[in-house]
């Protein structure tokens, strides 16, 4: 009888571990054929850099995101995170789209129209005219709401790493949002969150630095973005 219910409890297991693995290693949400339509005349982006949430809020506030209907809880954010998300963004588009991108920050003629800092906080129209000038087909814009460096080493940490970020992709002749999603994870231990063992395999089965856990939530957004 013993044995039969180890037998019983260890196919149980196996079942769990393996559903795991398809909820954890699955491709995200796809590409959907109305959102490719939308894109299909799209050549290049301005690409805004990523601005900190903590520019108008409070560390610590549950906010709604700029970029979605989501709400996300403001924390700490290392020093250079914007230019590592930015870095992120501009290989992403330059590898894996057809755009051409233009980016905000080497861009002539629209840095004296508005601080470079206070994009996010700018009225949408704003955006779309800086757009217009540049001879954009599309703005893209992201938010950094988190992103807190673990406390302690690969395989023990006091603090692990924490991660909220969220990007949109806008359309300049009518300023329609074509794309928009969200991440928002702080690392927990295998113990505390079992159905995520796909994932916390393929992130390499240890505590992530917050630059590891932003490039992998990174590529599970980026796995929808539409392209023609």
């Amino acid at each position: 009888m013993a044995i039969t219910v180890r037998r019983s409890m260890t196919r149980g297991l196996l079942l769990v571990l393996a559903g795991s693995l398809l909820l954890g290693c699955g491709p995200g949400q796809r590409v959907s054929r109305r959102q490719t339509e939308q894109v299909k005349d799209i050549k290049t982006v301005l690409v805004l850099p990523f601005q900190a949430a903590t520019e108008y809020y409070d560390t610590g506030a549950t906010v709604r995101c700029f970029e979605c209907e989501y709400f996300v809880q403001t924390g700490a954010i290392e020093a250079e995170a914007d230019t590592f998300m930015n870095d992120q963004l501009m290989a992403f588009l330059e590898s894996q789209t057809p755009y051409t991108p233009i980016p905000f920050w080497t861009a002539q003629g629209v840095t004296s129209k508005i601080p470079s800092q206070d994009l996010r906080g700018a009225d949408r129209s704003l955006l779309i005219e800086m757009g217009k000038s540049l001879e954009a087909d599309a703005v893209i814009s992201g938010t950094i709401y988190r992103f807190r460096q673990r406390a302690g080493a690969s395989l023990s940490v006091k603090t692990p790493a924490s991660v909220a970020f969220a990007m949109e992709l806008i359309r300049v002749f009518d300023g329609r949002t074509l794309w928009g999603r969200a991440f928002d994870e702080t690392q927990r231990s295998l113990d505390e969150n079992l159905l995520k063992l796909g994932g916390f395999l393929k992130r390499g089965g240890g505590w992530l630095t917050a630059e590891e856990l932003a490039a992998a939530g990174f590529k599970e957004v980026m796995a929808s973005f539409p392209v023609p």
